[in-house]
């Protein structure tokens, strides 16, 4: 099977949105091996921060020291490191020997039999976790020291006619050895929340890769089936929008972490095309849902998309990706919009972020 599957988009799973498929069962004969760590504890945790990893043993390192530098906290939590990485010849990994080094008890680290991919390995580590709510981070982003107690905080003090089950982290960006400033996380954002509402005129959730703090209600994330590599580069994306349906989903009210940015699989020319592709066939999706959605989608279908375009345009240029707006075009079934109408597009969106922020139900 191709476990690393995310340029498999499959254009027809996105009229299927709303119907949860099973991925957990297509990873449920590989093992994964607790080899470090004791998972027998009676108490439950409250969070369960959760880090697949795949070859990474320092930067995995300064992952693990960020979350385990965690201020004090007044709940359970557990950490829970799951790696892809293959075993040597001495039935080792990388990061299995700098768990070790680190000697830290409250580190769980499962080792699966076989590389299941990124994305499945965020569903293994969503199985495994044994609190109500996953802390995701990627194995190159970190934690900053107040990250679980925000978190807490923000999910004790929630009040909403739908239960929570989607915080999403705001983050600080990096490069390199760059730590983000720990004073971010003191400054407080107005409380947003992000709703299929917001999708149809954003053409985005408002919610991107679930690392840095992100918490999801694990009840909320095994209805969704898991990541789907059906859904292309946004398969977690859609996650987010498949909560939507039934759960609220907020951004966190402070910075909770650094994003790394480095040599990854999204910093790829094919991946960021296949993104505007996929963004679209999500976007149509919402289109359909109602009359309204179908005459917006008609009208502003194409300005969305191009919004999406230039803000792609802007990634591939600052980390000088080769991309033309011809390959950008070739990749998107809308023709680029006049100006008037994307001044007028964006012109309806700033309006809704003003709504948004100004009353926090939207």
């Amino acid at each position: 099977m191709e476990w690393n599957a995310i340029s498999n988009l499959v254009p027809e799973a996105f009229s299927r949105i709303d119907e949860d498929e099973d991925c957990f069962e297509r990873i449920k004969g590989v093992a994964s091996d607790l080899l470090y760590g004791d998972a027998s504890g009676k108490d439950r945790p409250w969070f369960s921060v959760v880090i697949p990893t795949y070859r990474r043993k320092e930067l995995l390192r300064e992952a693990v020291e960020s979350v385990l530098a965690q201020n004090p906290v007044d709940f359970p939590w557990e950490l829970i490191v799951v790696d892809n990485t293959p075993l040597d010849g001495q039935g080792w990994t990388p990061a299995q020997e700098a768990i070790r080094e680190l000697g830290s008890p409250p580190v769980l680290y499962y080792h699966n039999r076989e590389n299941i991919g990124s994305g499945y390995n965020w569903n293994r580590g969503a199985e495994l976790a044994r609190g109500e709510w996953i802390v995701f981070l990627h194995d190159d982003d970190l934690l900053l020291p107040d990250a679980l107690g925000n978190l807490g905080r923000q999910i004790r003090a929630y009040r909403g006619k739908k239960p929570l089950g989607y915080v999403y982290a705001r983050r600080a960006e990096f490069t390199g050895k760059d730590r983000p400033e720990t004073a971010l996380g003191t400054r407080r954002y107005p409380r947003e929340r992000l709703t299929r509402f917001g999708v149809l005129i954003s053409g985005c959730t408002g919610a991107g890769a679930p690392t840095c703090g992100t918490a999801i209600l694990k009840e909320a994330y095994l209805k969704t089936g898991g990541v789907n590599y059906a859904f292309g580069p946004s398969a977690d994306e859609v996650i987010c929008y498949q909560i939507m349906r039934q759960y609220a989903v907020v951004l966190s009210r402070q910075v909770l972490g650094g994003y790394r940015w480095g040599e990854n699989e999204s910093l790829r020319k094919d991946t960021l095309l296949l993104m505007i592709r996929a963004d679209e066939l999500l976007s149509e999706y919402t289109y359909a849902r109602s009359s309204f959605a179908r005459r917006w989608g008609r009208v502003f279908g194409g300005a969305s998309t191009w919004r999406n375009i230039h803000r792609k345009t802007d990634i591939a240029r600052r980390y000088e990706i080769p991309i033309t707006k011809e390959e950008f075009a070739a990749a998107t079934g809308y023709p680029e919009p006049g100006t008037l109408k994307k001044t007028v597009f964006l012109g309806i969106y700033a309006f809704y972020r003003f709504c948004r922020l100004l009353s926090g139900v939207f």
